[in-house]
């Protein structure tokens, strides 16, 4: 995003790839074609981070792509400061006003959306069980630090201080360990140079879905009430994080902003003609057998593992609760 006051904004979308293919790069194009203030450039990166994310052990839904965000210093040498932003997200809203007020010459390298509650993250189960192998010191900058969905990042400082560089080396030496990759990453090299965006910013799709229709259910820490309010009400953006997304799940929370959106752009017509035979992959993938399957192409020996029966115990555990 360039421009130095409200009246002449010029809006630079970035997209860093490694396969998006020619037909679809010309449909991202004519999306921005009806404005003159917007522009698109995507590039087309090397597969820089193959080896890193191959160490990865925790996976879930992500892609190596996302370790893009941290070399954002490097790839664009032309910019004191840049928001960075996942893709499965909806903006309802402008982004200028908190972006041409962030000083890049204040000692800050990241400034984000910081948890509703910072002790959410206890218990350490489930997927977050892995954190019980992080230091105090990790465990606090993770606790305290932002989501990696949307942030400004300063890359003055972030140049200025070589944090790319350590960055990259901490995920070399850390990649076993790491849960969300590259939010960890960041949260722990930056912290405590790190500053809290208003909520507004980025809004979980699940949010209505966990806290109820008016968030009755959420109970205010780390933002003031208000603010809370003013973010459900008025978002700037929606982010459908997690492994459920709405052109795979149609009926999660939100999904239908994100087909507002998608109707208005060339891709609706190929999407809505694939999607019965995307719901019935999904359903497929929910199956016991294919899970069985799957599992023992991952794990051949699974079936020796406590954890396996583990799991089952705890799936059949909550299906007869649901029951009675």
């Amino acid at each position: 995003m360039g421009g130095g006051v409200y009246e002449n904004i010029e809006y630079r979308f970035y997209v860093i790839h490694n396969d998006i293919s020619q037909i679809q790069i010309q449909k991202l194009q004519q999306i921005f074609t009806p404005f003159a203030f917007a522009s698109l450039k995507l590039i087309q990166d090397t597969d820089r981070f193959e080896n890193l994310w191959n160490n990865i052990l925790t996976k879930h839904h992500f892609a190596k792509e996302i370790f893009y965000k941290i070399v954002a210093s490097s790839l664009f040498p032309q910019y004191e400061k840049i928001i960075i932003s996942d893709v499965d997200v909806i903006f309802l809203d402008d982004v200028k006003e908190s972006f041409l007020a962030f000083n890049t010459d204040e000692k800050i390298y990241l400034s984000g959306i910081k948890s509703t509650n910072p002790n959410n993250i206890f218990p350490l189960t489930g997927w977050k069980e892995g954190y019980k192998k992080f230091s105090k010191i990790e465990l606090e900058s993770i606790m305290n630090g932002i989501g990696a969905g949307y942030f400004i990042a300063n890359l003055k400082q972030i140049r200025k201080d070589k944090i790319e560089e350590k960055m990259i080396d901490y995920a070399i030496k850390n990649a076993h360990k790491l849960i969300q990759p590259e939010q960890d990453i960041l949260n722990i090299v930056c912290y405590p140079y790190i500053k809290s965006l208003s909520l507004r910013h980025m809004i979980s799709h699940t949010m209505w879905q966990r806290y109820g229709e008016k968030w009755e259910k959420l109970t205010p820490v780390t933002y003031p009430e208000e603010e809370i309010t003013q973010a459900r009400i008025n978002p700037i953006q929606i982010h459908y994080d997690g492994n459920k997304k709405p052109w795979k799940y149609p009926n999660i929370p939100k999904s239908d902003l994100w087909f507002y959106y998608l109707v208005h752009t060339p891709f609706a017509k190929e999407f809505f003609n694939q999607l019965t035979s995307t719901i019935i992959d999904i359903y497929k993938q929910q199956t016991f057998f294919y899970r069985l399957k799957k599992l023992s192409k991952q794990e051949p020996l699974f079936f020796l593992k406590i954890k396996f029966y583990k799991k089952i115990y705890d799936k059949s555990k909550r299906l007869v609760k649901t029951l009675i």
